[in-house]
């Protein structure tokens, strides 16, 4: 008998070994492919961060509401921005973006006639600093529109605030707030590696509680990164 469970001991000490090996080979197989799922559902369902930024080029116009008689006229033949974005996805269809965007607008000032023989005409750049606050709805998979609140800084030189502030502030404030607001139509694609591209064509209408009235009209290419 002892014979027997000597010869038979090995066989079964090795048939149990191995069966544990096996099984701890699939036990770790298994818990490698639940991880590796989980990973991914994470990864689906955790990119709801998106960094990027955009370049813009547009026209504008600006002016008084309601127009003052013999007031100076403003010309704005373009204006360019860069941006920096951010969004965060708030359901399947709605994405809440913000970010800080500067504006350099070249802009031609006409004085009104003063009866003095002068140049009437001379360029005057405007710079904003502007933070959005917009609701982006998604229409589809690569269509959206996006509109919001727009939260603006007039900023230039004490000489030309002396032409663009209004006659009931301070002539020599060098910048000045107003709020604006904005409608878009774009198209985005974003690709498996995370990255995502844009084209947004614009309209905002700064100065909503201002006489001061500046109206934009642009297209926007952004980039950016899903994360």
């Amino acid at each position: 008998m002892d014979k027997i469970i000597n010869i038979l001991e090995p066989t079964f000490m090795h048939t149990t070994t191995k069966g544990i090996r096996i099984f701890s080979m699939k036990k770790n197989t298994i818990l490698l492919a639940v991880c590796l799922c989980a990973i991914s559902l994470f990864g689906q369902n955790g990119k709801k961060n998106t960094i990027g930024a955009h370049i813009a080029y547009g026209i504008g116009d600006y002016g008084y509401l309601p127009a003052e008689k013999g007031a100076n006229s403003y010309n704005v033949k373009y204006y360019y921005s860069l941006a920096l974005d951010y969004s965060r996805q708030l359901s399947k269809r709605l994405d809440l973006c913000s970010g800080v965007e500067y504006s350099y607008d070249n802009t031609t000032v006409t004085q009104s006639y003063t009866g003095q023989e002068s140049d009437r005409n001379f360029r005057s750049n405007l710079t904003l600093i502007t933070v959005p606050v917009q609701i982006k709805y998604h229409a589809g998979k690569f269509i959206y529109f996006n509109g919001g609140m727009f939260f603006n800084i007039l900023s230039q030189t004490r000489e030309t605030a002396e032409w663009f502030l209004p006659p009931n502030r301070t002539r020599n404030n060098n910048a000045n707030l107003f709020l604006g607001l904005g409608l878009g139509i774009g198209l985005e694609h974003t690709f498996d590696s995370g990255i995502m591209v844009s084209l947004n064509p614009y309209a905002r209408w700064n100065g909503i509680v201002e006489r001061l009235q500046y109206v934009q009209a642009g297209v926007s290419l952004g980039i950016g990164y899903k994360f």
